[in-house]
């Protein structure tokens, strides 16, 4: 089966998304959503807008008719934060007061697990293949993408984040990823089950 990577269409209904997102890392998502509705209403506000860390103007899709089978959000460094405060802005904007407190509170938590994209990352936020379409190298044809657009905006590596015992650590070995940076936090491991997480990377050769 051939797999289509195209552009993300701003019309894609956030409930074929949030799914997709939310088994990517159920018990991370659990802790910084607290529900599936939370990140619902985040994706119907920041998916259709042209700024935000889950816009679609950072997203690739591999669709099957109107079902979502791949999805790839990836930020070069320096658009990551800008993205970010948009992110915030339409959360505080969109999201219920005390759904929004609980989100900046479980941000910075995030802050101190997951390393800031370096100077020259492009910084996959997600790579989510839906389960019905495991096995079918979608995931490939994602990575493959996300390749070609660091290369062609002159950035050196590209960058994500992972659980360690998430199985697509050997999904991104395979591929010729490399741990950099192995975080921990404490509290989050206690209190959530979150443990530990590796920022892997993979070097590119910018002319090939």
């Amino acid at each position: 089966m051939v797999h289509s990577v195209e552009p993300a269409d701003a019309s894609i209904a956030p409930e074929r998304l949030a799914d997709l997102l939310w088994n990517t890392d159920p018990k991370l998502n659990a802790f910084m959503f607290r529900t599936r509705d939370v990140l619902l209403n985040i994706l119907r506000a920041e998916w259709p807008a042209t700024r935000g860390l889950l816009s679609h103007r950072q997203a690739f899709t591999v669709m099957d008719e109107a079902s979502v089978k791949g999805l790839l959000v990836g930020h070069r460094w320096d658009e990551y934060g800008p993205n970010f405060e948009a992110a915030q802005d339409l959360q505080t904007q969109n999201l219920a007061q005390a759904d929004a407190a609980y989100l900046n509170d479980a941000l910075e938590w995030m802050d101190r697990l997951f390393p800031a994209p370096r100077t020259g990352a492009y910084y996959v936020l997600e790579l989510s293949t839906a389960a019905s379409a495991q096995g079918q190298g979608i995931a490939s044809h994602l990575l493959k993408t996300a390749e070609e657009l660091a290369r062609d905006s002159g950035c050196t590596h590209i960058a994500l984040d992972v659980s360690a015992d998430n199985a697509a650590v050997d999904f991104y070995r395979h591929k010729g990823f490399e741990v950099e940076i192995e975080t921990r936090v404490p509290h989050l491991d206690r209190a959530h089950g979150i443990g530990l997480h590796l920022h892997m990377s993979l070097p590119l050769d910018v002319n090939p």
